[in-house]
């Protein structure tokens, strides 16, 4: 096979080799040291395919075009989640389509283009490894990844945690004991208040009385006036109390001040007398 003599595709720098092309030539045993060119190297890897280095291509190319779709990073056909076996079948399902062959001998006639994974944009630029989204053989390839249900991104499904509310008990549970003594006091209160409209113990009452009372059930219990002179005089005594023990703490405050005052006194007085002498 004739090699492509583009002056583009030399090996000026290690760099001008692009990975996947040089992992392909290692597979395949090539020595690297004898090919000078990108050009000489994909012509030897051509060369040891045989018959298939078209589906090789065309599998690079298709697997290219799928990881444009899903607007993945692989690097690699093997970072896909398509195995060897499913790989070919999209090479394959590409080349049966009439047009396709001649379309991407165009596309990737240049080497550097060849065995690797390319990008796509509206514009090609081989040196960055861009190919045009517009070509058929592009066109192509993404009716067959479509028809084939491989354009959609695989992702791991959700899992959805059941959260179970509390429920919340509107009214608090009682003890048997307090809900007896809630029983009387409701029982008392309401008694008390029939009692005051006229109604006996065991006479029902009238359903806007009983709402009335259910109110002012939820309303602070007024204090009888005796109730009222009882707490006023109880408060009292306790005030008497708080103040007469602070008059007995400042009547004795007063009796030590006066005490070291006068013991002062008598000090300053010795002193005097001693200076003196």
């Amino acid at each position: 096979m004739a090699a492509n003599n583009n002056p583009n595709t030399s090996l000026a720098t290690s760099a001008s080799l692009h990975p996947n092309q040089s992992s392909v030539a290692t597979a395949l045993g090539l020595d690297m040291a004898k090919l000078s060119s990108v050009a000489a190297v994909v012509d030897a890897i051509e060369s040891t395919l045989g018959k298939v280095a078209e589906e090789e291509s065309a599998r690079w190319f298709a697997i290219s075009v799928l990881r444009h779709l899903r607007k993945a990073k692989w690097s690699t056909p093997h970072d896909s989640d398509l195995d060897d076996a499913g790989q070919k079948d999209l090479a394959k399902g590409c080349l049966a389509v009439d047009g396709f062959s001649a379309s991407l001998r165009t596309v990737i006639k240049d080497s550097r283009s060849k065995f690797r994974i390319v990008g796509f944009a509206s514009s090609k630029k081989i040196e960055r490894g861009v190919l045009a989204t517009g070509t058929k053989a592009y066109k192509i390839a993404v009716n067959t990844i479509v028809a084939a249900g491989l354009a959609a991104r695989k992702t791991k499904p959700a899992s959805y945690k059941t959260t179970t509310k509390k429920k919340v008990d509107p009214q608090p549970q009682l003890k048997p004991e307090l809900k007896d003594k809630l029983k009387e006091v409701e029982k008392t209160v309401v008694g008390r208040r029939a009692k005051r409209r006229g109604y006996s113990i065991g006479e029902s009452m009238p359903v806007g009385d009983t709402l009335k009372v259910t109110s002012e059930e939820n309303q602070t219990v007024s204090m009888s006036k005796e109730e009222f002179a009882g707490l006023d005089a109880a408060l009292s005594k306790n005030d008497a109390e708080i103040i007469q023990q602070n008059w007995d703490y400042q009547q004795n405050e007063d009796r030590w001040s006066r005490l070291l005052g006068l013991l002062a006194g008598v000090g300053f007085f010795v002193f005097v007398a001693l200076l003196l002498l």
